[in-house]
């Protein structure tokens, strides 16, 4: 999992600066999710947004050329996402889409975008799934977190973050906020940067949208 935080261009500078520098998480994602379903009522997949908090954004701008308005050059911006991506592909780009508590598959991501939003960076893509599934016939449930929780992942306090478009067919959801042990909030608090308690304590601290179909 260290690479994938490599690629995100996190260094120690950043981490040195945050009062929480030696405790899980490292990073926080303010969180925009949609569901979208076809016109058949099926879920065709879950578009992910993604504002990164100020340090993170504030390091990772500061390495980023600049273009002749003066904004952020977007190739680079572009290039940056592309790359971090990549390498979320081998962490199913930390977006769980359950049916009758199975995972689903999905396509690779070939949709995203990114920009600069009040000096904070954004990247939202869409997570595909394989084959649509009907919401109706089984129970279907999401979640988007790190699997270590070197990253905070929470849907964001404002505004409305969670949607479905489509023919939702009446539809709605419930959004489970997570309930960690005491015993893992203390083990992670303890861990320093370069550590990790493997791929299972991220769903601890994961929040959970529950779909309902009539």
């Amino acid at each position: 999992m260290k690479k994938l935080f490599l690629a995100f261009a996190f260094c120690t500078l950043i981490f040195s600066a945050s009062p929480k520098a030696h405790a899980h998480p490292h990073s926080w994602i303010d969180l925009e999710t949609t569901l979208l379903f076809n016109e058949d009522g099926q879920i065709t997949g879950l578009w992910v947004g993604w504002l990164f908090d100020d340090f993170y954004s504030a390091f990772t701008l500061e390495e980023t050329p600049r273009n002749s308005m003066g904004g952020y050059d977007q190739s680079s911006l572009d290039a940056l996402a592309k790359q971090n991506l990549k390498n979320l592909s081998e962490y199913s780009y930390f977006t769980f889409i359950h049916a009758n508590g199975k995972t689903l598959p999905h396509k690779e991501v070939t949709k995203f975008k990114t920009f600069v939003d009040n000096n904070r960076l954004w990247m939202e893509f869409t997570v595909e799934l394989e084959t649509p599934v009907d919401p109706r016939t089984q129970k279907i449930d999401y979640a988007v977190y790190d699997p270590t929780y070197y990253v905070e992942i929470l849907h964001a306090a404002k505004g409305d973050p969670i949607q479905m478009v489509g023919n939702v067919n009446g539809c709605g959801y419930s959004l489970t906020s997570p309930e960690p042990p005491e015993e893992l909030s203390l083990m992670a608090a303890a861990l320093d940067q370069d550590e990790t308690a493997g791929d299972g304590i991220g769903i601890s601290f994961a929040e959970r949208v529950v779909l309902s179909c009539p």
